[in-house]
């Protein structure tokens, strides 16, 4: 199988999972096939979490609005760093903006978006992993394992990457001097875009690396 049709499946394989996993956490539907546009308004992002640690969204905006979403993704991302993940560990806000019609991107804009959704439900599903009092639905963290590389994946269950700190968490070797530590969502060229100078591209070996 050619890399790039390897990346395809894994890519599946966590799209798959991570849908799986918020459905039956949630107790809700996608309604609909496409992934982005699920979780777009942010409503099942928050009610999955709420349900991770009951109360820790007090109120989910409901309207069908642009600016409901984006709030509700907001108030998300919050709540992720309540629970300890780190600002490196989220995707921005603008991953889940519809860029279907802006024709100036690159073809692979939307799906490098969307890894990094994937890769803040992979550690919140750790976080679940981790929570005593939690006692839901766990999030299979091997259907990952091509996103984030096999090697990274193995250290981590063994406790060899701190989970926590996740400045070091998308290199192979502790030799590496990893870029992701500098990722902060403010520095995207706008506030509601993604970071496009420090972009997630997978190697050779399936790894993603900030290029």
């Amino acid at each position: 199988m050619e890399w790039r049709q390897q990346t395809s499946v894994s890519r599946a394989d966590a799209f798959n999972e991570a849908k799986r996993w918020i459905e039956e956490v949630t107790g809700k539907s996608f309604g609909c096939s496409d992934f982005r546009a699920a979780l777009e308004n942010g409503v099942l992002l928050c009610d999955l979490i709420n349900q991770l640690k009951p109360g820790i969204i007090k109120r989910v905006n409901r309207l069908s609005t642009p600016i409901a979403g984006l709030d509700n993704v907001n108030v998300f991302l919050k709540a992720c760093e309540k629970l300890g993940l780190n600002e490196s560990q989220l995707f921005h806000p603008g991953d889940l903006q519809d860029i279907s019609t802006r024709v100036t991107l690159r073809r692979d804009e939307g799906n490098r978006r969307l890894k990094n959704v994937l890769i803040t439900i992979y550690w919140l599903g750790r976080k679940a992993h981790l929570d005593t009092l939690y006692n839901g639905p766990q999030l299979n963290l091997k259907a990952f394992e091509g996103l984030l590389g096999l090697a990274l994946s193995k250290a981590l269950d063994e406790g060899g990457v701190p989970v926590k700190d996740s400045s070091d968490s998308l290199c192979q070797n502790p030799e590496e001097e990893c870029q992701y530590k500098n990722y902060r969502r403010g520095n995207s060229a706008d506030s509601t875009d993604s970071f496009n100078s420090q972009a997630l591209h997978p190697n050779v070996e399936g790894t993603f690396v900030i290029q």
